[in-house]
């Protein structure tokens, strides 16, 4: 058998692309050593169309959303299980400067800012007022998603469990052959790994560390998202993830003293309750130097392709992101310029 395609990484994009591929009707088979580290298995999972910096519009936002919505809704009938929770952002204003500029702001983006400000009733909040409601946010169960995914390439047989040898990788006009699988196509979408990929050494990867802390408070029990600093995200389990932080110097797996220090102090002047911590995760994001995901086909080889350089963004991205590069490869329509891999 000849597949359409050999997915090689199983994150958020390898992921995303290939159940656009089901949908599609269309085959693929994946290779992925399970990483825990990976920045797809640490990321918090919240989608939030809102540069909050800026109180910007991210790149195609409404497509974005578009298609977010019922990508995640067909992944979830496809598959019997519950990965979105809308259930908001609300970012918390510090100053009477940040509450003005957020009701300004609120004006110029009214579908996606809220124009009131909120007071949360919760008594172990220490800051109860004032706060911004961020429309159409919310957080997809990351782990559900790839666990899912990944128990149905296994039980199909669609799963290479080990790590990707490009040596192993043959190429010609009509195919691409990964040990004694075929196929048509080959898409990398390897996460942080790209680096080391000899087809797209030239592309301008700017890693970023993040750092989580997963936390049982004894008290404590809001069930949206709160901004104050850091995101505080709660999970099913009635632990909240508390992070993450920006590191673009340290480029290790290892978490830091550093890091944790710093969300502990923001969970102090956030949240009045005892709590336990439970674990301390990093991660290395797929950043670019210009901040654009990596979308296209290589310049030189028509069968080999890329999704990358999702950032922080990836649960938003990726199905939209997936579509676009399905109807380049399918269809032959262009891939925006601003994202298109080839602008390197």
């Amino acid at each position: 058998m000849i597949f359409d395609f050999i997915i090689v990484g199983q994150g958020i994009a390898g992921s995303s692309f290939a159940f656009n591929l089901l949908r599609k009707n269309k085959s693929f088979y994946m290779v992925d050593k399970l990483n825990i580290l990976s920045s797809s298995r640490v990321a918090l999972g919240v989608y939030n169309p809102v540069i909050l910096k800026w109180y910007t519009k991210p790149w195609h936002i409404q497509n974005q959303l578009n298609f977010f919505l019922k990508f995640y809704g067909e992944y979830e009938q496809f598959f019997k299980t519950k990965i979105i929770f809308d259930i908001g952002v609300y970012k918390y204003l510090h100053t009477n400067y940040d509450q003005n500029n957020w009701l300004t702001k609120s004006l110029r983006l009214p579908k996606l800012l809220s124009n009131n400000l909120y007071s949360l009733n919760n008594e172990n909040l220490i800051n109860k007022k004032f706060y911004g409601l961020i429309n159409s946010s919310g957080r997809i169960n990351v782990s559900k998603f790839l666990d899912s995914f990944r128990n149905f390439c296994s039980e199909n047989n669609l799963l290479d469990q080990s790590h990707f040898d490009y040596e192993q990788l043959k190429i010609s006009n009509k195919c691409v052959k990964y040990k004694n699988i075929q196929a048509s196509n080959i898409i990398f979408c390897e996460g942080s790994s790209a680096l080391y990929n000899p087809y797209f050494d030239s592309l301008k990867f700017a890693p970023t560390k993040g750092e989580i802390l997963d936390i049982k408070f004894q008290n404590f029990n809001f069930k949206s998202i709160i901004h104050s600093n850091l995101l505080f995200v709660p999970n099913e389990d009635n632990l909240y993830s508390v992070g993450a932080t920006y590191d673009w110097l340290d480029q290790s797996n290892l978490v830091t003293q550093k890091a944790k220090l710093k969300i502990l102090s923001v969970i102090k002047k956030t949240i009045d309750s005892k709590f336990n911590l439970i674990n301390h995760k990093c991660s290395i994001r797929p950043s670019s130097s210009d901040r654009r995901p990596f979308v296209g086909t290589h310049a030189n080889y028509n069968n080999l392709h890329i999704l990358n350089g999702l950032g922080s963004r990836g649960v938003l991205l990726a199905p939209y992101l997936s579509k676009l590069l399905f109807d380049k490869i399918f269809y032959g329509k262009s891939i925006p310029q601003e994202i298109d891999a080839r602008r390197f």
